[in-house]
């Protein structure tokens, strides 16, 4: 019996991975029955995918080019019809009759481009264009608090190009977003386009607690060159704390004076001239030399750097005389962090009910520590610390620092918080959300879902939506977790069984500190197809065009990165001093880059999220 051929082997692999886009329909019979109708080709497409790309042979889309045909890299959103076209070819190459065509709610490549653009424009408006070649994607900005206060600015961004207006929710409150909002109104109806207001929720962020504070430091440097060479010495204004700020009569203009308050003792006798020293809170020697005396002070200046704490006293060098530094203000404290360092992460801190570990840092929601094992990852301030959980306790876990730079860094209040190996439990809608939904119910277009993680997230949100009698308004998934990542099918599915406009925020940033930055170029590009193959509009987001955005000249790299954001349905924007112009380059970039998927051999094969989809545990690292 003669070996089959290469294409008769081919043929076997294709009507293999389509007996299985099949199967899946009729096992996953429950989950299609509660989709929405206008999402039921979407969803069984979405399906359709999974199983190709859990059964997915390695190399197979490389064969595929080799004979001549189309690797389906491109073909996300119809992947049923497409498969089935290229069987055709290949029965057709092997001398075989065509197969009946087998009847299937899967869309075709037009139908799969008509459902993204329908999608696309319920959730973002006309701006995808009215044919399909002509789409761009659609600007969204972060509108910052202070455009209540700058005349015009919400009109230029309007017209420059803004679609969407995004107001974060984790920060100012109800005056400042009800101002905001009527501003977009307003600048969108004069200039007669359609601008949707955005609403992001804040989520349980996760936070470093209260450090105790330390005392206050002035720490006072001359100026020097390149070389070291002194430029000029450092000027210290000595007046005591009840004493008034008087500016010294010979001080050059522009010249920066540190105010250092001190104890009205001892400084009466000094005069220009006077040297005083002390060792300094470093323990070295510094000098101070009397510039000026004023009615109510004295001006010093110091060649050395040095640093002055409360109760550190300079004597004269051969007098009486003396100043004693007063009481400084307190300032924030930090813990320095080094490679094998250990520290408690707790609940409690000093003055809360119960005892406190002495040397701990408290974790902002305790409700956390419970979900945590030994042997899991956490990441401090953005990844910049990393650690791995050595100890577990009732409130408290045990953490050694195994990421940290040479010399340590410093942990400081407020910093976040991430556990990217753990299977969290606590909901993604908190109180306060809960009572920012209300306002967003009231005035927004879209509400943007953070740390959503399992579809019971999306059934509470929907829930509560529900209740404020919004059945409209569009929610945006926001992808910034691992557990997400690898969730996202079953997101989707659970959030198409609801008709409201639906899109997904690929957020980029969490996303990076959760999943590692040399995997984020991976991740993004993967939930980018699940989102063709949903035909879910995507939203590409986080740090695009910063530097511009910021300093008003962008980099190589950002704008290379807003070219492949353009792939996406949506490119979100931050806020800054030159938001304005950012806009325009945006809108110039998007214009034209119009291709979404290049059909490439360098796409990821193995997805992991459809490797996930059904497993007990979504949590598991892949």
């Amino acid at each position: 019996m003669n070996p089959a051929s290469r294409e008769q082997r081919l043929l076997d692999k294709l009507k293999g991975l389509r007996d299985a886009m099949d199967r899946i329909e009729i096992e996953e019979q429950a989950t299609l029955a509660a989709i929405a109708p206008r999402f039921q080709a979407s969803a069984i497409n979405l399906l359709h995918f999974i199983a190709f790309h859990r059964n997915n042979h390695p190399g197979l889309q490389m064969a595929m080019r080799e004979a001549g045909l189309c690797s389906l890299g491109g073909c996300d959103g119809h992947l049923h019809a497409s498969l089935s076209t290229v069987i055709g070819v290949l029965q057709k190459l092997e001398g075989l009759p065509a197969e009946p065509p087998r009847p299937s709610a899967a869309p075709s490549s037009l139908g799969g481009q008509a459902l993204m653009q329908a999608h696309g424009e319920r959730l973002l408006g006309g701006q995808l264009g009215e044919e399909f070649g002509t789409r761009t994607a659609a600007i969204m900005v972060t509108l910052p608090a202070l455009a209540t206060e700058q005349a015009g600015l919400i009109t230029e961004l309007v017209e420059a190009g803004m679609d969407i207006a995004r107001i974060n929710c984790g920060h100012d409150g109800p005056d400042v977003w009800n101002d905001l909002v009527a501003l977009v109104r307003s600048a969108a109806a004069a200039a007669g386009r359609d601008v949707r207001i955005a609403m992001d929720l804040a989520g349980p962020k996760i936070r470093i607690g209260a450090l105790p504070a330390q005392p206050g430091v002035v720490d006072v440097r001359p100026q020097r060159n390149r070389y070291g060479k002194l430029l000029q010495s450092a000027r210290i204004l000595a007046v005591p704390t009840e004493g008034a700020v008087v500016r010294p009569v010979h001080q050059p203009e522009g010249a920066l004076v540190h105010r250092l308050p001190i104890r009205n003792e001892g400084w009466q006798s000094l005069t220009i001239g006077d040297r005083l020293r002390a060792r300094d809170s470093s323990g070295r020697w510094r000098e101070l030399t009397v510039m000026d005396r004023l009615q109510r002070g004295l001006l010093l200046s110091c060649n050395q750097r040095c640093h002055f704490t409360s109760g550190l006293e300079f004597l004269q060098e051969g007098g009486p005389g003396k100043i004693v530094v007063d009481d400084l203000p307190v300032q924030e404290g930090d813990v320095l962090l080094r490679l094998g360092d250990r520290l408690w992460l707790t609940s409690r801190g000093p003055g809360q009910e119960g005892e406190a570990i002495r040397g701990s840092i408290i974790c902002t929601v305790p409700e956390v520590l419970g979900d945590l094992q030994v042997g899991e990852r956490v990441l401090f301030d953005e990844g910049r610390i990393g650690g791995l959980i050595q100890e577990v306790h009732p409130g408290a876990v045990e953490v050694e620092i195994t990421q940290a730079r040479p010399k340590g860094n410093r942990l400081r209040a407020e910093k976040g918080i991430n556990f990217p190996d753990s299977r969290l439990t606590i909901p993604a809608l908190t109180t306060q959300d809960l009572t920012d939904l209300t306002f967003a119910a009231a005035h927004a277009d879209i509400v943007s879902y953070s740390f959503v993680s399992q579809a019971t997230d999306i059934e509470v949100l929907q829930q509560e939506l529900h209740g404020h009698g919004r059945e409209d308004l569009a929610v945006v998934l926001k992808i910034e977790t691992r557990r997400a990542f690898l969730n996202l099918p079953r997101l989707l599915l659970t959030a198409m069984r609801y008709p409201r406009p639906l899109g997904v925020m690929i957020a980029r940033g969490d996303l990076a500190i959760e999943c590692g930055w040399e995997e984020l170029a991976e991740i993004q590009e993967e939930i980018l197809r699940i989102c063709a193959a949903a035909h879910i509009p995507c939203i590409w987001a986080t740090q695009v065009l910063d530097e511009m955005a910021r300093h008003g000249m962008p980099t190589r790299a950002e704008i290379t990165d807003a070219a492949m954001g353009a792939r996406a349905e949506a490119v979100m924007l931050n806020k800054g001093p030159n938001i304005t112009a950012t806009v325009r380059t945006l809108a110039a970039i998007v214009a034209r880059f119009r291709p979404r998927q290049p059909e490439s051999p360098r796409h990821r094969e193995e997805l992991l999220s459809c490797l996930a989809f059904r497993l007990s545990d979504h949590s598991c690292p892949l």
